[in-house]
């Protein structure tokens, strides 16, 4: 017989945490951030605050306060783990095989590098703080990793994630998540009573078996997935593709986990399967609020790990250690990051990103205590140092762009391209160029950062450009008659060009510049109304999409479908009646638009 007093209890504390987490994302998070307060930032403080080690020390004496704390941590690791798993899903999402393939010069070579030189440096200096070798090595290895929820989160806040930067910081942090499994397996074998046969042999053997589980997951998902999908799009009910959606996600990260992979990884492939087919882009939509929910309460597990009495204990040692972490992972990943090409303004700024310690450490310092090869006060010292890492990371970030431009102005004494550098990051490739950053550049900008495809904008309000260049988007002073002005945007790399500029003289003189230019180069413009179309497609535009024009039309097919027209039948009337106005690309820009 269940216990009939406990059940409701635990269920009560159950919903009492609940309730509280989705008070602190449904009201306290969006004042913060009308305060211009990040919302990492008001996650951890949140859960420093309403944590155990803060007001939950007060809850037994006031009964009052106890609504108001959470003291049973396990709930919220729990929900920690699930967002760090959808944030994961969410990377992949955006990513195709052919987009990693890409990236694998950054991810396997430079994220190994950074990986084996940070633990190699940080497992020799705790060596000679009289730690055992195997502890060293763990505490080399865990800190070497950075914490990828946080970093994203912050790249995706500061509109970073497709400039190198964040490219840069995704690739390491990529890696450093693949690397989770031989990592795995040196905690076993070096855990007391764990472990059996030679240390080689046991990396060996988790390694195939790694290759075999994610190779059976890819081709799996590739040979059933698309096929299942389209078959299940006809039903009618709106949850099926949620319930699929959660379905591929834990059933990889369980998969992932039970052969002793990380679930993240599991959750990852299950992204990068979805990011295979037509539906990614509504189940990222579908997703991210409960990504963004998810991922808060990994921050907030962040602050409740930090014990503020613990950290007083050690007014001295901690903070050094914390400093040192910073110091030693910035300096070691900069020459990696030259060694492989990066710029050096890049190098910094993706130094000061990663140079915090990760989620995972907390993982390796609880399974070396568990094992017996840590100390217990010394196991929470190091959970401490990794907890207060974390808990100044968004601070630390804010150096980057200061640690940037000095290495930059280093480089380039000329103050304007300086100016326009930091803007537009000279490594990009296959990138869109905005020419004109008014309402529609900016809705362009918005929708193309969330793909994750990397664009640069110039235009001539150099107010409206160094407003928005403070905002971090990527955005230089320029006219676009100037021609010099395209090939310092790397014309010759860009995927396609659009113009949102109003001057209809200027945008035609400038179409037929770049046509001449750059023949295969895909322009389009957008125009006031189709009355100037003909004259932009005359000089090289691709395509031309007038504004009124196409707002009318959309307008018309949804008022066809409203009086009874079938919807297939609308969109035919509506394109039949573009067809008069509007010209076609040609064959060849048409499968250029395509790729």
């Amino acid at each position: 017989m269940t216990d009939a007093t406990h059940v409701p209890a635990n269920l009560a504390d159950l919903l009492s945490a609940i309730v509280l987490i989705l008070a602190v994302s449904g009201f306290i998070i969006p004042v913060l951030q009308i305060r211009k307060i990040s919302s990492v930032v008001g996650y951890l403080l949140c859960g420093l605050i309403l944590g155990p080690h803060a007001l939950g020390l007060y809850a037994h004496d006031y009964p009052l306060i106890s609504p108001f704390v959470i003291t049973d941590t396990r709930l919220i690791h729990l929900l920690a783990e699930l967002g760090v798993a959808f944030l994961l899903f969410t990377i992949g999402l955006e990513l195709t095989f052919t987009r990693l393939w890409n990236l694998r010069k950054w991810v396997l070579g430079m994220g190994t590098t950074q990986i084996v030189l940070t633990a190699l440096v940080i497992g020799v200096i705790a060596f000679a703080f009289d730690n055992t070798l195997k502890v060293s090595i763990l505490i080399g290895v865990a800190f070497a990793l950075s914490s990828t929820a946080i970093i994203m989160k912050l790249l995706q806040e500061s509109h970073l994630i497709v400039r190198p930067v964040g490219r840069i910081s995704f690739s390491v942090l990529l890696m450093q998540d693949l690397a989770v499994v031989p990592i795995l397996v040196l905690v076993g074998a070096f855990s007391a009573g764990q472990g059996s046969g030679p240390l080689g042999v046991q990396l060996t053997t988790a390694l195939v078996t790694a290759f075999l589980v994610v190779g059976a997951i890819i081709l799996a998902g590739k040979m059933l997935l698309r096929p299942l999908l389209n078959t299940l799009a006809p039903a009618k009910n709106a949850e099926w593709l949620f319930a699929m959606i959660l379905l591929l996600v834990i059933g990889c990260a369980a998969l992932t986990e039970s052969y002793g992979l990380s679930a993240a990884l599991g959750a990852f492939l299950a992204g990068i399967l979805i990011a295979e087919t037509e539906y990614r882009h509504e189940v990222a939509i579908i997703l991210n609020p409960v990504k963004s929910l998810f991922l808060g309460v990994f921050f907030m597990s962040v602050g409740m790990e930090t014990d503020i009495a613990a950290v007083l204990q050690h007014p001295v040692w901690l903070p050094l250690s914390v400093i040192g972490i910073f110091f030693i992972k910035a300096l070691c990943f900069y020459p990696v990051a030259r060694l492989y090409g990066i710029s050096s303004s890049h190098a910094a700024q993706a130094s000061i990103y990663l140079a915090q310690c990760g989620e995972f450490a907390f993982l390796v310092i609880g399974l070396a205590l568990a094992g017996g090869l840590l100390p217990h006060d010394d196991a929470q010292f190091f959970l401490l140092v990794s907890a207060v890492s974390l808990l100044l990371t968004p601070l630390t970030v804010r150096l980057a762009p200061l640690a940037g431009g000095i290495f930059e102005s280093g480089e380039d004494s000329d103050k304007e391209t300086e100016k326009n550098r930091l803007a537009f990051d000279e490594e990009r490739e296959n990138h869109v160029i905005i020419a004109g950053f008014g309402r529609v550049g900016q809705i362009l900008a918005d929708i193309l950062e969330a793909q994750k495809i990397p664009y640069v904008a110039m235009d001539m309000n150099t107010e409206l450009v160094s407003r928005f260049h403070a905002q971090g988007y990527p955005v230089v002073v320029g006219n676009a008659m100037k021609k010099v002005m395209w090939e310092y945007l790397r014309s010759d790399r860009a995927k396609a060009v659009v113009f949102t500029i109003d001057d209809f003289s200027a945008t035609e003189y400038t179409i037929r510049y770049l046509r001449i230019r750059w023949p295969l180069l895909p322009i389009v413009v957008r125009a006031r109304d189709h009355a100037g179309i003909k004259s932009f497609f005359d000089a090289g535009a691709t395509s031309v999409v007038p504004e009124a024009y196409e707002s009318s039309l959309r307008l018309v097919r949804i008022l066809l479908e409203k009086v009874g027209v079938n919807a297939g039948e609308a969109e035919n009337i509506v394109e039949a009646h573009r067809r008069q106005y509007v010209v076609s690309p040609r064959p060849e820009e048409k499968e250029q638009l395509a790729e």
